[in-house]
C-alpha cells in the first residue's frame, strides 16, 4: 500500500468538518484504489494527523492529479490554521502483533 502522513493545525471548532472533508476522496477517479484513512485528533493544540492509504503508488498519485481533489484543496484550507505538511510512502505493516 502507498500514501501519505497529512499534519495540520485546525482552527477552532473546525475539528468536526475537517472531519467531514476528509471522510471520503472527491471524485469516482479519486476513490480508485482507496483503502482508507485514520485521523488522530490531538488532545491538545488543534493538531490533525490524518493517515490516508491507497491500493499503491499509481492509485494514489492519480487521487492527488485529481483535478477534483485540486478543486477541493481550497476547501482543506478553509478549516487550518495554515498549510499541511505530507509525507508521501509506502505502508508496510497494518499490524504489530
Amino acid at each position: 500500500m502507498y500514501g501519505t502522513l497529512g499534519r495540520m493545525k485546525v482552527k477552532p471548532g473546525k475539528v468536526d468538518d475537517l472531519v467531514a472533508h476528509l471522510k471520503n476522496p472527491p471524485s469516482d477517479d479519486a476513490r480508485k484504489g482507496y483503502r482508507g484513512a485514520y485521523l488522530l485528533v490531538a488532545d491538545a493544540g488543534g493538531e490533525v494527523v490524518a493517515a490516508v492509504m491507497y491500493e499503491d503508488k499509481d492509485a494514489y498519485f492519480t487521487m492527488v492529479h485529481d483535478p477534483a481533489t485540486e478543486a477541493n484543496y481550497p476547501k482543506l484550507l478553509e478549516l487550518l490554521e495554515d498549510e499541511p505538511t505530507w509525507t508521501d510512502g509506502e505502508w508496510i505493516a497494518g499490524s504489530m502483533d
